[in-house]
């Protein structure tokens, strides 16, 4: 099996096809309109305008990410990257009359670093959404977090429910969702007299997966969303374990700007403009993250600034 969940294929489904054909005369209208010149892509897109003069004058919206499935699918030609950023990046420059670049780096602190340098105008995330976080970037939110934690069936662990996790460790991205949800779990433990799980913080998700399976971690904790589509790539290799009450409560997750960056009101215009279509519901169900669809996008909403 593939080593990384990065180089796993993209689902797909009867159902999806619908879906899949509205995206691809999205990608049809904006290549057309690029092929008139970036001017007339430009002047079709009623955001344009609002967007700072540099952003204007290089008609790119530079954004980054990590590789993680089914967000970033990074091809086998380490070039080509597929996923729900991707679409979501289509859907998004004919009303922003730009293209988005989307590069791939390591991990969470390479996507921060180029925030805060300036090299990238916007890191795809999905970043979870906190006070602190706000005070230091603009957090632009578009997913529901639902947590999923994943066990190797090899290890021979079976559980039914959340306290079934407990003294066990659990690898997770670190200053993650993953890892707020992986403390709720150790509180839940703690509060029914049981052993709190063991953390064990990881550099990001792929490198989660790989401690599963060399026996370093019991559990890796992800999205829902991640998880499923980990468990449908490797058929009878993969347990999980839901929180099907919700009582870990749901978290909002986002893209991520600079601190009061002219572009933040801009693209959540944009993306009110993907609810009112229903192009974002349509990327959601196409990708299996029905049960993630925010009710609206949102800025900064946990500090409300």
């Amino acid at each position: 099996m593939p080593s990384r969940l990065s180089r796993f294929l993209p689902l797909a489904g009867a159902g999806r096809v619908r879906a899949l054909r509205r995206s691809l005369v999205l990608g049809a209208l904006a290549a057309l309109a690029w092929s008139a010149g970036p001017g007339a892509f430009a002047q079709s897109a009623p955001l344009f305008g609002r967007l700072p003069e540099s952003v204007r004058n290089a008609k790119v919206l530079r954004m980054v990410g990590d590789s993680f499935a089914p967000y970033r699918i990074v091809g086998d030609d380490g070039k080509t990257v597929t996923g729900i950023d991707a679409d979501m990046a289509k859907a998004l420059e004919p009303l922003l009359g730009v293209k988005i670049e989307l590069s791939i780096v390591s991990n969470l602190p390479a996507m921060l670093a180029g925030i805060d340098t300036g090299r990238y105008d916007l890191s795809a995330g999905p970043l979870l959404s906190t006070k602190p976080r706000e005070e230091r970037y603009d957090i632009l939110t578009w997913l529901l977090s639902k947590p999923a934690f994943v066990l190797p069936v090899s290890g021979g662990r079976k559980t039914s429910r959340l306290e079934d996790l407990c003294g066990l460790r659990i690898a997770f991205p670190a200053g993650s969702a993953q890892e707020a949800y992986a403390n709720k779990v150790s509180e839940r433990c703690l509060g029914n007299k049981a052993q709190p799980v063991q953390m064990v913080p990881l550099s990001d998700q792929n490198a989660t997966i790989l401690a599963v399976q060399s026996g370093r971690a019991d559990v890796s904790g992800m999205q829902l969303a991640a998880a499923l589509y980990l468990q449908q790539r490797n058929p009878g290799r993969f347990t999980i374990q839901t929180d099907e009450t919700d009582g870990l409560g749901i978290l909002l997750q986002g893209f991520v700007l600079k601190k009061g960056s002219e572009i933040s009101p801009v693209l959540l215009d944009a993306l009110k403009q993907l609810w009112a279509s229903g192009e974002y519901g349509r990327i959601m169900e196409k990708w299996g993250l029905a049960l993630a669809k925010a009710p609206e996008p949102r800025l900064n909403p946990s500090s409300g600034k």
